[in-house]
């Protein structure tokens, strides 16, 4: 049987924190999915059509329930990203090597904008 499931709101939002936890690493956090009813319509053809419409008030049930377990499982969901290296540049002075790199980063906005603060760390 095959159904076409149609959700409400028809495009869900997922919205995540993300936090550095470190120069190299940042991990986002699922904090809200925006997801309030999933609606499920034969999709069938044929003979199928007539079977999944007598299934339909169970595939329903079964899907009702599903969507507030599919809620309460993302909540939460973290995932941790390393980056290849620490979010910071290289340059030279008068030909010795200087590595400058963030540290401590702390995640905001700024008129829409991504903001990260902190501090640098220089080495050479």
């Amino acid at each position: 049987m095959q159904y076409k499931v149609t959700l409400t709101p028809q495009e869900p939002t997922l919205t995540v924190k993300v936090s550095a936890d470190s120069a190299e690493q940042f991990t986002a956090t699922v904090t809200d999915l925006n997801l309030t009813h999933a609606e499920v319509e034969p999709d069938g053809k044929g003979i199928d059509k007539v079977l999944e419409a007598a299934a339909k008030p169970l595939v329903q049930a079964l899907v009702n329930k599903l969507v507030p377990s599919l809620i309460g499982r993302v909540k939460g969901q973290k995932l941790s990203c390393k980056l290849d290296h620490p979010v910071g540049y290289r340059l030279k002075v008068q030909d010795v090597p200087i590595w400058v790199q963030a540290a401590n980063l702390t995640l905001g906005t700024h008129e829409t904008h991504l903001l990260a603060t902190g501090q640098i760390e220089v080495r050479s």
